[in-house]
């Protein structure tokens, strides 16, 4: 009796050991199953933040070529003092005027810069006492870099440096004529907004430092010799524009 009872007792905690192990496999397996959930599920996510990644680069743009045309008025700060037997006259204060422009340039990838070349021809007219005495033609060959805030925004604010190269002369019937050449520097600013895809406008204000010395040159007032001294200082513009990329 005492030994059936011994074998019963020996199988029972057996029985016991098996399910304890068993219970302890089950605990393993549960933790092994969300191990590998939480490697998989990070691993996911680093591939599709990856992936996100990629797309936002292969979707945003790359260089983009552009050309446009501006329009406007200008103000030439020309200092000329004219001659005459009687004594020296100055020329009326501000030659307002118009002007035209090509630009030719390429927006960087990230769309917070361009560099573009600009061809400027600005025309105004010179007077003294109230009276047109001939018109002064000023070309400027310019290189350009701004910088563009908000790119991605609906009104695009700008600034940029320009440098290039201009020459001026007056246009007359005088026998002389005022002419000149050199290197120029400036800054602009202003608004672009997009209007589609690929067209924009701009609104903006450029300056030009025209550093030249002054020069004397012959004209006539009533049949008259008169000598004319002009210096050239700078011209201001202001101008509606739209560009084209491409």
């Amino acid at each position: 009796m005492l030994i059936v009872l011994g074998k019963g007792k020996q199988t029972l905690l057996r029985m016991i050991n098996f399910a304890t192990g068993m219970v302890k496999m089950k605990r393993n397996v549960i933790a092994s199953g969300v191990l590998l959930s939480l490697i998989s599920m990070h691993a996911w996510c680093d591939e599709s933040a990856t992936g996100q990644k990629v797309a936002e680069a292969s979707q945003a743009p790359g260089f983009q070529y552009f050309a446009g045309l501006r329009g406007g008025g200008n103000l030439l700060g020309n200092d000329d003092t004219a001659s005459v037997t009687s004594g020296s006259i100055d020329a009326d204060d501000g030659d307002f005027g118009a002007f035209g422009a090509l630009d030719f340039g390429v927006y960087m990838p990230d769309q917070r810069g361009r560099v573009y070349y600009s061809f400027e021809y600005h025309t105004a007219t010179t007077q003294f006492n109230g009276a047109d005495a001939y018109d002064t033609n000023v070309g400027l060959h310019l290189i350009s870099a701004d910088h563009i805030f908000r790119p991605q925004g609906t009104v695009k604010p700008f600034v940029g440096l320009h440098i290039g190269y201009a020459f001026a002369e007056t246009d007359s019937d005088f026998a002389g004529k005022y002419d000149e050449s050199g290197v120029v520097f400036g800054f602009q600013a202003g608004l672009g907004w997009q209007v589609i895809d690929n067209l924009g406008f701009e609104v903006g204000l450029r300056h030009t430092v025209l550093p030249s010395e002054r020069s004397s040159w012959q004209a006539e007032s009533d049949g008259k010799p008169v000598t004319v001294e002009t210096q050239l200082k700078g011209v201001t513009s202001a101008y509606l524009g739209a560009t084209y990329r491409f």
